[in-house]
């Protein structure tokens, strides 16, 4: 319950997750905000079992392996950060994803939360405060599994928020100020994983 506490609070700071899963919902709808929310949720999974494993504290210790996660994350927020800008600039309604399937949000959030070494880093150092020595495989994997549906239940929350709210904000004028802002965020959160990395 105390890992819980925790990673809910640690899920409260929107992070690139939060803005794929919006930006998502608002491009392709509903069921592909939802779908990328569910594979930032694989995606936590992938680093959960990884930091159970022992590999992303290999990762954590490889200053070459880290640095090349960091910036492969950093270009795709910026990629996303820039698609986005365009769009502003353009005047478009949202920018044009690739397909509005639930598939294409899948792949979306799972890139995101796979390319944020933050996440694996918040594993790396929250599990072992939590898992006793000697303790059974079954502590962990109930960890890597409750966090996996908090992440896809807060970010779900944040897709229904946004398919709601999806009228509003195609409005031109604010859709505009929403590519601007959201693309701006991309770009910052790129340049600051990149100075990470540096």
């Amino acid at each position: 319950m105390s890992f819980l506490a925790v990673a809910a609070v640690a899920m409260l700071v929107p992070g690139p997750d939060t803005f794929v899963v919006l930006r998502t919902t608002l491009a392709d709808g509903r069921r592909a905000g939802t779908s990328a929310a569910l594979g930032a949720a694989a995606g936590n999974v992938c680093w959960g079992v990884a930091s159970v494993l022992g590999l992303a504290a290999v990762l954590a210790a490889s200053t070459a392996a880290h640095t090349a996660l960091e910036l492969g994350g950093a270009l795709y927020l910026a990629l996303l950060g820039t698609q986005a800008l365009r769009a502003a600039v353009r005047g478009d309604a949202l920018v044009p994803q690739a397909g509005g399937s639930g598939g294409a949000g899948w792949r979306r959030g799972l890139a995101s939360d796979l390319a944020n070494v933050k996440v694996g880093l918040f594993w790396t150092a929250l599990l072992p405060q939590f898992v006793p020595p000697g303790a059974g495989p079954l502590l962990p994997a109930a960890m890597v599994a409750a966090m996996a549906v908090l992440v896809f239940a807060w970010l779900t929350a944040y897709a229904l928020v946004g398919a709601r709210l999806a009228g509003a904000l195609r409005r031109p004028r604010t859709a505009r100020a929403l590519n601007g802002t959201v693309g701006g965020l991309f770009l910052a959160f790129a340049v600051a994983m990149s100075v990470a990395a540096a």
